[in-house]
């Protein structure tokens, strides 16, 4: 494995910080530092400490490390394992971080802070029914009614192949044509990263209901395009009616 580092991504207004490598003691200080000093510069408040890639950290480890989530205002851990996630509990005040094991709980962690109100990002309604008919209308209008939040989502995508990869993501942005979604977890986004082409893949989409959007959908949809800032992966979904 290699030496213990880090890269940085963002979702909509979360910064994130994907640790990978073999952690010692040496490693685990210089990267809190820099995330540290990268925190003050860009004066940001709401990160994410990934450690899907991370080797183990001990007690000592994981405490100076998580000195980085005294500055900002919410922090949250994503992709830790549960002997980390006792050491955590045990020695770190809770309020200001959550554990987060899925894309759900990080979507209710941040609520909007997740949301992008980009306008392009928006998918304009195309060979669906009347706006009040379709269900991205329908989507749009009871998310409207709340805070503009992201929303959880399940994927599954069928490839040219007749392959089909199921996916969870969230739902940063969404419209009356379609939504665009993004992952967090880094082994599902190189895998989807590698679909070539992936335009015009069908999609079904499952919104699960969550405790900021309680409604239940099963929508189709295809895929626009995909976008890849760095390693955060993104896919406009068009919503389409089934026939």
């Amino acid at each position: 494995m290699t030496k213990f580092h880090y890269s940085t991504r963002e979702i909509g207004g979360v910064s994130v910080f994907d640790l990978k490598g073999m952690p010692t003691f040496e490693s685990v200080q210089e990267v809190a530092w820099k995330i540290q000093k990268n925190i003050r510069r860009y004066g940001l408040q709401q990160i994410i400490l990934n450690f899907q890639e991370s080797g183990p950290l001990d007690a000592i480890g994981m405490r100076r490390l998580l000195t980085v989530c005294i500055r900002p205002k919410h922090s949250v851990l994503y992709g830790v394992t549960p002997e980390m996630a006792h050491c955590i509990e045990d020695n770190f005040p809770s309020g200001k971080v959550d554990i987060c094991s899925d894309e759900k709980q990080v979507a209710e962690s941040f609520g909007p802070f997740l949301f992008v109100k980009d306008p392009d990002k928006k998918i304009m309604a195309k060979g669906v029914k009347t706006p009040q008919e379709s269900l991205g209308y329908q989507l749009e209008q009871r998310r409207s009614h709340r805070m503009h939040v992201a929303v959880p989502l399940e994927l599954k995508i069928f490839t040219a192949s007749g392959e089909m990869i199921q996916t969870t993501a969230i739902a940063t942005n969404i419209s009356e044509g379609g939504l665009f979604g993004e992952y967090l977890d880094l082994g599902v986004s190189h895998r989807i990263d590698a679909l070539n082409p992936i335009e015009g893949l069908k999609v079904e989409i499952h919104i699960f209901p969550s405790a900021n959007f309680p409604e239940e959908y099963q929508i189709s949809g295809e895929i626009c395009r995909k976008e890849v800032r760095k390693e955060q992966l993104g896919l406009a979904v068009r919503f389409v009616e089934k026939t």
